[in-house]
């Protein structure tokens, strides 16, 4: 018994080794290649879809006028034609600032009524580009002419200083 699974394997090994080299050396025979024929087409072209047609812009106008994944996204604005623009100061109120250490907004209120809108540095209104904000007012800039818009107080309520700074040695009030 100790023979036989050594003299199995050994059988084995040596019929392999015989179909490797029968494979090896065995004469092939040549291959003959039929002549190539001409392809003969019966059938009539499939028929083509039309031409694509797009759906006219005016069906695209919203995604412009949105904001599709970024709240700050805003519409382009049309450059204006030069001489067209007028210099008259732009009727708005300031409502508040926001000032962030990244970003800043102001909040103007045009005063035919409405709501307030949010602006941030480098947007326009009216034609007037938003160039400065403060603490209690805005700079708007066209044409090379800059103008100011001041927050009001409330009625009955004084003004409070703007950009007050208090003297060397006194440590301002919390909230300033």
């Amino acid at each position: 018994m100790s023979f036989a699974v050594p003299g199995t394997l050994f059988a084995a090994a040596l019929c392999l080794a015989g179909i490797v080299a029968w494979q090896t050396l065995a004469p092939v025979p040549d291959i003959e290649e039929a002549p190539a024929q001409a392809a003969v087409l019966h059938a009539a072209p499939p028929s083509l879809p039309p031409d694509y047609a797009p759906p006219p812009e005016g069906e695209f106008a919203v995604i412009s006028t949105r904001p599709l994944f970024d709240p700050a996204r805003h519409p382009v604005a049309e450059p204006e034609a030069a001489g067209t623009q007028s210099l008259a100061p732009p009727d708005l109120a300031l409502v508040g600032v926001a000032i962030g250490s990244g970003t800043s907004v102001a909040l103007l209120k045009k005063s035919a009524g409405g709501p307030a809108i949010s602006v941030h540095l480098g947007d326009a209104v009216d034609g007037w580009k938003l160039v400065r904000i403060e603490p209690g007012l805005v700079v708007l800039h066209t044409a090379g002419t800059d103008f100011t818009v001041k927050m009001r107080a409330a009625a009955g309520l004084p003004q409070p200083a703007l950009n007050a700074v208090p003297p060397p040695g006194v440590t301002a009030p919390p909230g300033q």
